[in-house]
């Protein structure tokens, strides 16, 4: 069995020491910290071999390590060494993963872009803010990866990358460990190349065994679109890359309906905005403090932004989420499962920065589970996405719907 964990590892080694000098996924490496687990490993008995026995995986940097450093993204953290595990990657290490190393992050989860490209096209953004995490797994460097979500952080990069990103149920893997945005937004997330291994990964991470095998529907499900103010915004080409599957389904027996968000749904994207700017002014108070000078301009306006919002408006946003929450069947109707372009267009240019969110700011607010597919291709070339999202708690479902899709995709001419 090492012999053929140390084959995998060896595999992408290769393949990071040829590519990685460009793609620059990666914040830190360390190849006898990987050999040491090779050989603990050697020393399970059968009967303790998790599901991620010997498989590597990428941790994005603002998740605690006990022995890799984790700097958040920030010089301000440089060096910066945990003295526990995230709970997250603790759940890794107990299923038999082996830590391949620390993938790059932008600043504190947001806004200011790291140094890693796209691998499709390395003059584009691999968005953000799981930029080395999605990058790492697009280009073969580790099978798996795991990363996070505020706005749209694992379903965006992964879209611009043409991987699976899946944002499990908020809540459902442990936050513990993990360098803070907005503590009601934020999710983990993880990144494969296909449903099986977000699967298999999130289920890990979840504690969760009927995630870890998705199969897909044994029925067409029944589907939504599910218009928004901000798909006037989205590009012609997505727009149509998604109507197309839509069309692809339901010649293949799925129901589809298309129709407007009600009225309330419309303005969440602007509510998690607000409330994500307020809770990070709350988080990074300590960093706003003894650190402002480091931090960069987009950072800076975020915690000046977030601390003139007053309580009210915090309140009154929160209610207006708990209020749609409670009539989450006005929006999903009949539907399993919402149908939306997982971004605005394909991945902009490297220098005009991560991508915009906005597709995934209402979904991300109400913590739906959703995951994005790779869904065609833009006017240069370049991957877009399909999003879906089920109901709070359906992620097996949602899974299932997912696989669907794929077997759909794989079918097609």
């Amino acid at each position: 069995m090492s012999e053929e964990i140390k084959k995998i590892i060896a595999r992408c080694r290769d393949r990071i020491e040829a590519r990685d000098p460009e793609v620059l996924a990666w914040k830190t490496l360390d190849w006898d910290f990987v050999d040491r687990q090779i050989d603990a490993l050697t020393t399970w008995p059968m009967e303790k071999r998790g599901a991620l026995f010997g498989l590597p995986v990428g941790v994005k940097d603002i998740f605690d390590t006990a022995d890799l450093p984790t700097g958040y993204g920030s010089a301000i953290y440089e060096g910066h060494q945990p003295g526990a595990d995230a709970a997250a990657v603790a759940r890794l290490r107990a299923a038999g993963a082996i830590i391949l190393g620390k993938t790059v992050s932008t600043e504190f989860a947001y806004w200011k872009a790291g140094p890693t490209r796209n691998p499709l096209n390395l003059e584009r953004t691999p968005g953000g803010s799981s930029s080395g995490s999605v990058a790492a797994v697009a280009d073969g460097m580790v099978p798996l990866a795991i990363g996070s979500q505020t706005a749209a952080s694992t379903i965006r990069p992964a879209a611009y990358c043409g991987i699976v990103g899946f944002k499990p149920t908020r809540g459902l893997i442990s936050l513990a460990g993990i360098k803070a945005l907005s503590n009601s937004l934020d999710t983990v997330g993880v990144f494969a190349k296909d449903v099986a291994g977000a699967g298999l990964l999130s289920g890990v991470l979840a504690g969760r065994p009927n995630l870890m095998a998705p199969v897909g529907s044994v029925s067409p499900p029944r589907l939504a679109l599910r218009t928004s103010p901000e798909w006037e915004k989205v590009a012609p080409s997505a727009l149509d890359a998604v109507k197309k599957v839509a069309d692809l389904a339901a010649q293949h027996g799925a129901d589809v309906t298309t129709d407007a968000v009600p009225a309330a749904f419309a303005e969440l994207a602007d509510i998690q905005t607000s409330m994500m700017a307020c809770e990070a002014a709350r988080e990074l108070a300590h960093e706003h403090r003894c650190h402002f000078d480091a931090l960069s301009q987009p950072l800076r306006d975020l915690l000046v932004q977030g601390e003139s919002i007053s309580a009210a408006a915090y309140d009154d946003g929160c209610r207006r989420r708990d209020e749609c929450l409670a009539e989450i069947d006005s929006l999903f109707g009949d539907a399993d499962a919402l149908l939306a372009p997982s971004t605005l267009d394909e991945a902009p240019l490297f220098d005009e920065g991560t991508g915009d969110p906005i597709m995934s700011r209402a979904w991300t607010l109400l913590g739906l589970p959703s995951i994005t597919l790779p869904c065609g291709t833009g006017e240069n070339g370049l991957p877009l996405g399909l999003q879906i999202a089920a109901r709070p708690r359906d992620d097996d479902k949602l899974l299932g719907i997912a696989a669907w899709f794929e077997k759909l995709s794989a079918s097609a001419p």
